[in-house]
């Protein structure tokens, strides 16, 4: 009886060890990039490849998957297909940079199991580096300048004279275009003083209610409300923040805020509201009509939060009165009387 029993304990150790092997033989999970060296704006594929029985189920990851470095600019996914009795799924990040070095592609997690078992196991793809290189050519090499030719000593008065002839009929001639255009345009020889620009949060209040009542979302146009939405917000970085945020990434952009004495509440807010924007924009990500609404309640919330607060300084006591300036002199007028 003992000996039957280390046998069926053996043979269950055998079964078990066997299928555990066969689940994780069932799934694999392929990841590559088409191009391993770019320059600065260069886009790249960056392609994942799951291949699995047709019984596991396999979650993949979120459209706004963290890809370190590298922004999201397209997102495809294909149409699974059988090949040796296998399932394969295949979808691929259209990504970009533009920063110098060398940068990594972090690993991505996927979720599979085996119904009708609900525990989820975890997958990963491999790490993949991409060297990234600026567009200026090396200076180094063996080709050389030609040494200059020697000058003799020239006589400079003629080009002092030459020149400051030439310069007075630029001048001259520019002094008479622009009283020409001022004239054409219908306006005096001297620029009109100009208002004073209002603050960047009253700017970006004024376009965010233009932006509530427009007929974008009514019309289905929900990618150009959010590239509006994300434009407003980022004049408004601009303005408050004195960023060039129209010409970032959302990922240098939140890069230059962090170095910036902002609050780390406040980045994540710009954060969180800047990458729903890129999903709807790159990845083809398409919100509820009720999320569209709480986007826009928060790019409002943004600017309320964040916009500058300018104080008026503190009255002054004025100087005193006349009045009591003459009392004061009176009083100093009167007669002492003597004592003793």
């Amino acid at each position: 009886m003992r000996l039957k029993f280390i046998a069926f304990l053996a043979f269950a150790v055998f079964v078990l060890s066997r299928l555990s092997f066969a689940q994780e033989g069932s799934i694999k999970i392929h990841s590559e990039v088409d191009k391993s060296t770019i320059t600065i704006g260069d886009l790249v594929t960056y392609s994942i490849i799951v291949t699995h029985d047709a019984g596991v189920q396999v979650e993949l990851p979120e459209l706004g998957a963290n890809l370190g470095a590298f922004e999201i600019r397209d997102y495809t996914v294909h149409e699974p297909f059988i090949e040796n009795s296998k399932s394969v799924e295949q979808f691929d990040y259209i990504i970009s940079t533009f920063d110098v070095g060398e940068f990594e592609i972090p690993p991505l997690s996927f979720y599979y199991s085996f119904p009708p078992d609900s525990i989820k196991h975890e997958l990963k793809t491999k790490k993949l580096k991409i060297l990234v290189e600026s567009m200026r050519p090396s200076e180094e090499g063996d080709i050389r300048d030609i040494k200059a030719p020697l000058v003799l000593p020239k006589d400079y008065r003629k080009w002092i004279i030459w020149g400051s002839i030439g310069f007075a009929a630029i001048l001259f001639a520019g002094i008479l275009f622009y009283i020409w255009r001022r004239k054409r345009a219908g306006k005096g020889l001297l620029p009109e003083k100009i208002k004073p620009p209002h603050p960047p949060h009253e700017i970006a209040l004024q376009e965010l209610t233009a932006l509530k009542g427009s007929s974008l979302l009514q019309e289905g146009k929900v990618k150009e409300f959010y590239i509006r939405i994300s434009e407003v917000i980022r004049r408004y970085v601009e303005g408050r923040y004195f960023i060039v945020a129209m010409e970032l990434t959302t990922f240098e952009l939140i890069e230059n805020l962090e170095r910036s004495e902002i609050s780390a509440e406040e980045i994540s807010m710009f954060q969180e509201f800047l990458s729903t924007c890129d999903l709807v924009k790159f990845a083809k990500y398409t919100p509820t009509s009720a999320k569209n609404l709480v986007n826009l309640d928060k790019a409002f919330e943004i600017v309320e939060c964040t916009k500058l607060i300018y104080e008026e300084p503190e009255k002054t006591e004025g100087p005193p009165k006349v009045e009591s300036l003459i009392n004061h002199e009176e009083h100093l007028a009167e007669p002492v009387e003597e004592q003793g």
